[in-house]
């Protein structure tokens, strides 16, 4: 059966409980049967100097340090002609890569990430390649920045159904806030933009004539993550 078929809506909401699903149980069997904690969690190991400057109890793992799975659903396109539509959402972080640096200086080195967004209603889709920074604010909460590009599949110039978006190739940057369930599960909410960079004096390209503006595409949703 086709997704359209089934409905792109239906199939993202299935999407999303099972994201959220995934960690509700995760966290559920890892809980199950346990008593209370009665003493303080260990400290991380030796060598880690982990980025937890709200938190005196941080994690035990480096999740920086590790590859990342990600699945999840988006809403996209809000605020544009391509709203009220959903994306199917994967990727793969990369560990830091280890350039034999002290601890301090590996804290500025980025992780890769790789994937890509299909829409279900066949508006834009997109595949794209960034780098990104993971911080630990707390044991409970990862924020993530992270900049690159990406090429898509939609329109350069607006259309009834389609966002201008001036060129074929697109900055892609966004930011997302992670909660760890387990060493090895995450779920995080995430913004994504695409843009020409205009902002920035960039200009790639333009679809509006007389005005060198750029629609542009914003996404947001929930991605469960599996870190090994």
């Amino acid at each position: 059966m086709s997704v359209r078929g089934l409905g792109s809506k239906n199939v993202f909401i299935a999407v999303l409980a099972l994201s959220i699903g995934c960690g509700a149980l995760v966290r559920s069997a890892k809980s199950d049967g346990l008593p209370p904690p009665t003493s303080p969690a260990p400290p991380a190991p030796a060598g880690v100097t982990p980025l937890y400057p709200f938190d005196a109890q941080p994690l035990s793992y480096d999740p920086r340090d590790q590859f990342e799975l990600r699945f999840g659903g988006y809403f996209h396109g809000a605020g544009s002609t391509e709203r009220d539509t959903y994306d199917i959402t994967a990727s793969v972080v990369t560990p830091r890569p280890n350039f034999g640096l002290n601890e301090y200086w590996n804290n500025f080195i980025p992780r890769f990430q790789i994937g890509g967004n299909v829409n279900l209603e066949g508006r834009t889709s997109i595949a794209y390649a960034d780098f990104v920074y993971t911080l630990t604010i707390t044991k409970w909460l990862l924020f993530e920045p992270y900049i690159g590009g990406a090429i898509h599949n939609g329109s350069l110039v607006p259309t009834p159904t389609l966002n201008g978006l001036g060129c074929p190739l697109l900055f892609h940057v966004g930011v997302s806030f992670g909660v760890p369930i387990t060493e090895h599960w995450r779920i995080w909410g995430t913004f994504e933009h695409l843009s020409n960079g205009n902002e920035f004096g960039v200009d790639c390209g333009t679809n509006t004539p007389g005005e060198g503006r750029n629609q542009g595409l914003n996404n947001y949703g929930i991605r469960i993550g599996y870190g090994f």
